[in-house]
């Protein structure tokens, strides 16, 4: 691994767009690109209904670039971003990037005491937020309000090598504290080569994403991507319920969509997906391993429209995409260039396509996090193999599956055992809306599987327990004994995060604890 001090992250593979801007800074590329293919007077984003030009978002940009710099902030300063999606966000985060600020988006809708700790991690100069968090910020505090109505001197673009830090990115903190993945001015047109490029951006798009623009994967799709390709982009401040986001994408015609498989499957449930999510150019799928059952009910409607990808917050965005062209059912596609991949054993050594073993990634966007904003910003060198915690093999003409998190495997009388796979098989049922498999310890001291499952509504208890027999029935007769669990537990709900991932630490905790159920 090479670590390098902040601004002298010099990526190997520099796009020759960035490097032929005069700065090298991202913002001014994106600005002379919407200019030289005639954009500026395009819409660019629908937010709240209201309809912003690609000119509009460069003019906002430059207002915030002028706050930061009208309070000193400059090249290398840390700026924290507590906003919600919307243009106000859009003129921050690019604001900041215009003075060569590292820009760190963090989830408005945070808890205090998450804000709180995420602002201890991001150690900001300076933090973008309503006025209701200024309480908790010892950095002075930019409302939006104050972000655009300085009046001040609009600052040049600032000086930029490729590899100069333009944002940085909280990683979950599901398996331990939030950290900072550091990315470059360079390394949004690295990953528009690959992902933007698969899922086909162009200007006859609207887009639209769950995921948020706090989150790398969402920067992508709702700013990177779209300001690169000049396509439409529809912002939602508020987190919209399945029903609402199925109205907006009839509402505006929607064409590229991203979300995440919890998200799809709530989405199925009323009448009206099946004609609206039909309409979609391409549906892009990510987040956590797309259940097998529900990536048959979405490819009935889409084909090889629905894409499913995968990337982590290290890379910036997906490195692997499944959909047209080079569609495998139950697979994430093929690695996309400039990016490699390989699976290795406990020994970090390359196993043979087709067995099992940790996930590696090499390219020219790797950042591994950090702990504090202060901290040399980790990069690999192109070469260099970024070790995932995830299970997955190779199929021997390249084709990737991935079955989640190497510390999500259940050890059952001493085989390992990937919860996803029967999972899968539990929600092929048609009275079944989600699954959670996990090994419990019996009061003998052994170790047994046991499914937590939550019911379509309309299921009631009479019928619910004919489901149970059904369940155990179909995992005996389609899985090895021991994959079967021993039983099936019904329960309202499932624990999930914020952007709906579940949260399998706390299933096992509950399951250890009796809290989970009914």
């Amino acid at each position: 691994m090479t670590t390098a001090p902040p601004h002298a992250l010099d990526s190997a593979i520099a796009p020759a767009s960035v490097t032929q801007v005069s700065s090298g800074n991202l913002v001014e590329l994106l600005e002379a690109s919407a200019r030289a293919h005639g954009r500026l007077e395009r819409t660019a984003y629908i937010d709240d209904g209201v309809e912003y030009s690609f000119r509009a978002v460069f003019e906002g940009a430059e207002q915030a670039a002028a706050a930061f710099a009208g309070r000193g902030l400059g090249l290398g300063s840390r700026i924290l971003i507590a906003l919600p999606d919307g243009m106000d966000f859009v003129w921050a985060f690019l604001g900041a990037l215009r003075i060569g600020a590292v820009a760190i988006p963090v989830n408005s809708m945070f808890h205090p005491d998450e804000m709180a700790r995420a602002a201890r991690v991001a150690e900001p100069a300076a933090v973008v937020a309503s006025s209701q968090f200024e309480e908790l910020f010892t950095a002075p505090v930019l409302t939006a309000d104050r972000l655009l109505g300085s009046g001040g001197a609009v600052p040049r673009f600032a000086d930029c090598s490729p590899g100069t830090p333009a944002f940085a990115a909280f990683t979950s903190g599901t398996t331990g504290g939030p950290k900072l993945c550091f990315h470059t001015h360079a390394d949004p047109e690295i990953l528009d080569r690959a992902a933007g490029e698969a899922i086909g951006v162009t200007e006859d798009d609207v887009c639209y994403s769950v995921p948020r623009m706090n989150f790398a994967y969402g920067l992508g799709n709702s700013l990177f991507f779209p300001l690169l390709r000049g396509a439409v982009t529809v912002l939602s401040g508020r987190r919209l319920a399945p029903a609402d986001c199925l109205a907006l994408l009839a509402r505006h015609g929607v064409t590229v969509y991203y979300s995440q498989p919890t998200f799809f499957a709530h989405m199925l449930g009323h009448s009206e997906a099946a004609e609206v999510l039909g309409g979609l150019r391409a549906a892009v799928v990510a987040g956590e391993v797309l259940p097998q059952a529900l990536e048959r009910r979405l490819r009935a409607i889409l084909g090889e429209r629905l894409l499913n990808v995968y990337g982590t917050t290290e890379i910036g965005h997906a490195l692997l995409v499944n959909g047209a062209g080079a569609y495998r059912e139950f697979t994430l596609g093929r690695v996309l260039e400039p990016y490699r991949l390989r699976v290795v054993d406990e020994a970090g050594q390359p196993v043979a396509p087709g067995i099992e073993g940790r996930l590696e990634l090499a390219g020219p966007t790797i950042g591994p996090g950090v702990a504090h904003g202060s901290d040399a910003p980790l990069r690999l060198a192109p070469q260099e193999w970024y070790a995932t915690s995830d299970a997955a093999t190779v199929d021997p003409d390249g084709y990737v599956r991935v079955y989640g998190r190497l510390d999500d495997v259940e050890i059952v009388g001493g085989i390992n055992v990937h919860p996803t796979e029967i999972e899968d098989r539990l929600m092929e049922h048609p009275a079944v809306k989600e699954a959670a498999v996990c090994a419990v310890r019996r009061d003998s001291g052994v170790s047994a599987l046991r499914a937590f499952v939550v019911l379509r509504a309309g299921v009631d208890a009479k019928s619910a327990h004919g489901v149970r027999q059904e369940l155990l029935a179909t995992a005996e007769a389609t899985l090895t004994w021991y994959k079967v669990p021993e039983d099936v537990v019904f329960v309202p709900s499932l624990p999930r995060n914020h952007v709906g991932k579940l949260l399998r630490r706390t299933v096992r905790a509950q399951a250890a604890d009796g809290s989970l159920g009914p």
